[in-house]
């Protein structure tokens, strides 16, 4: 059996490729880098997949980036997405694997939904978020995709909805990287210098997140799932960091997290209100996901992030940054 998995040098690449060494499904995988395919260009993918002949697929890859670079690129996060996409599925289709996950994001939902907690059924419900509506339109065509491909061919290929992903091998760049990594670097260059700690926003914003680790679990059990059955319904899988109601965070408490995890002193935080807060709701429900795997477990945020961060400190010369 041969397992695809793009995007196989980014964070949950990396991490996958990390939870597997150590079983004997580790020669199964292959992880493809950027240098290896453009996945934006067709052609390049029809001769890739068909030079190996996979039989599942983890479409991890994608343009992504945290709010300020979304808000900079709505151009061209929708037509690379689109593009990578459109060409994946396609290679999958014309090489005849019958399953495969594709990640997604719980910011494609809409900015103004009927109700919260969402849920799976309300991805297509009203417009997302202005700053990343590039981004999220592209991966609500991912879902149509999908879904057109399962119920023309009887596939199974299944859309996985993670919150906020944080976790080792996260891109740390000051500039793209998302809330928590970003963060975490400039509070540690700051840590430096003696200064303040420069906060975006009001800190006002709620957000539900999930560690790395966990997502990857879920994937490989997703995945390897033998119960055919219990993946006849092929809509989304949401994924976020909580098996009750839905935990979710103001970026306040997560930058007081932070701090006591990398033991600054909160009085010398001040918050940049100049700065975006970006959509201020978005929380979703898992609900379905602990009906389906109800042996789920998760890593508390308190943990993750000091996880996390003994990783960046033990690893900050080599890191993506």
């Amino acid at each position: 059996m041969k397992i695809l998995v793009t995007g196989g040098y980014g964070m949950m690449g990396r991490t996958i490729h990390s939870l597997i060494q150590n079983t004997n499904k580790k020669d199964n995988f292959i992880f493809l880098s950027r240098k290896e395919c453009d996945l934006t260009k067709r052609n390049e993918v029809l001769a890739y997949f068909r030079k190996y002949k996979f039989d599942y697929v983890i479409h991890l890859a994608a343009a992504v980036g945290g709010l300020y670079k979304n808000l900079d690129s709505n151009i061209n996060m929708f037509s690379d997405n689109i593009k990578i996409n459109e060409n994946i599925l396609e290679a999958c289709h014309l090489n005849g694997i019958k399953r495969g996950i594709f990640c997604l994001s719980s910011c494609i939902y809409p900015k103004n939904p009927s109700k919260f907690p969402m849920d799976e059924s309300m991805v297509h419900e009203s417009p997302p978020h202005p700053s990343n509506e590039g981004y999220a339109y592209a991966k609500r065509m991912l879902e149509l995709q999908t879904r057109q491909y399962n119920k023309t061919y009887g596939y199974q290929y299944i859309c996985v909805i993670p919150v906020n992903l944080y976790g080792p091998y996260d891109n740390f760049n000051l500039k793209d990287s998302h809330m928590i990594p970003g963060l975490m670097h400039r509070f540690y260059l700051t840590s430096l210098t003696g200064e303040k700690y420069e906060a975006y926003g009001t800190g006002k914003p709620y957000r539900q997140f999930l560690y790395s680790f966990d997502f990857a679990k879920i994937i490989l059990t997703i995945l390897f799932d033998k119960d055919t059955t219990r993946l006849q319904n092929t809509e989304p899988i949401i994924c976020c960091g909580d098996k009750n109601e839905p935990k979710e965070y103001t970026i306040k408490n997560i930058v007081d997290i932070l701090a006591d995890v990398m033991d600054i002193n909160k009085e010398l935080i001040y918050w940049n209100t100049n700065k975006s807060d970006g959509c201020m709701k978005k929380t979703v429900t898992n609900e379905k996901l602990i009906h389906m795997y109800p042996d789920i477990s998760f890593t508390s945020l308190e943990d993750g992030l000091q996880e996390t961060y003994s990783w960046f400190i033990d690893n900050f010369d080599t890191i993506r940054k």
